[in-house]
C-alpha cells in the first residue's frame, strides 16, 4: 500500500497535465492558478491532521472503497472524453451532444486535489521544523508553475492531439486498475 497510492497520484497528475493540455493557454494557467489557491487554502485542514489519522484512512478498506469508486468515476469521464474528440464523424448533432461535448472539454479533473492534499501533508510531516505558512506558499507556487510548465512541456514534446488523447485514455485506464488495487490491501 505504501507504494501504491503514490503511483496512483502520480498517473492522476499526469491525467490531469494532459487533459489541462487540450485547454488554451491561458485556460491551461487559470487552472494552475486554482490548483495554487487550492493549496493555500487547504493548508490549515492539513495541519490539523495526524500522521495517524491519514495512516488510518488509508488504512481504512471502508474508506478506501469510497476512494476508488471517486477514482473510477473521474477515470470513466475522462475516458469518455477521449471518446468524444474522435466522435468527430457523428450523423446528427443535438444540442444535448454539444452540451456534453462543452462540459467533458470544461472539465479539468477534480482528483488533483486529492493528489495535493497527500502532497501538502507529506511536505508537512517530512519538514516539521519549518513554518506552515511558508511551505504551503512554497508548495502553491511550484505547483502554479510545475502544472503551466508541466502541460505545456505535454504538449510539445508529445505534439499530435490524437496521440495526447491516446495517452491520456491509457493513463486513465491505469488509474482504474490501481484503484482497484489499492482497496485490495
Amino acid at each position: 500500500m505504501d507504494y501504491v497510492i503514490p503511483i496512483l497520484a502520480i498517473f492522476i497528475t499526469l491525467s490531469f497535465l494532459l487533459k489541462v493540455g487540450f485547454y488554451p493557454r491561458w485556460g491551461t494557467w487559470l487552472a494552475a492558478l486554482c490548483c495554487a489557491l487550492f493549496v493555500l487554502l487547504i493548508t490549515p485542514w492539513v495541519t490539523e491532521q495526524s500522521k495517524t489519522a491519514i495512516a488510518a484512512f488509508f488504512a481504512s478498506r471502508e474508506k478506501m472503497l469510497d476512494v476508488s469508486v471517486c477514482i473510477t468515476l473521474e477515470a470513466a469521464i475522462l475516458i469518455t472524453f477521449c471518446f468524444d474528440c474522435f466522435s468527430g464523424m457523428r450523423t446528427r448533432d443535438t444540442a444535448f451532444k454539444r452540451s456534453v461535448t462543452f462540459l467533458l472539454h470544461l472539465y479539468p479533473g477534480l482528483l488533483i486535489g486529492g493528489v495535493l492534499c497527500y502532497i501538502l501533508a507529506e511536505l508537512l510531516f517530512s519538514f516539521p521544523g519549518i513554518d506552515f505558512n511558508m511551505l504551503s506558499w512554497t508548495v502553491a507556487t511550484t505547483t502554479f508553475l510545475l502544472i503551466g510548465i508541466g502541460a505545456r512541456l505535454l504538449q510539445i514534446l508529445l505534439g499530435d492531439k490524437a496521440l495526447r488523447l491516446e495517452i491520456l485514455f491509457i493513463v486513465n485506464i491505469f488509474i482504474v486498475v490501481l484503484s482497484i488495487i489499492a482497496t485490495g490491501y
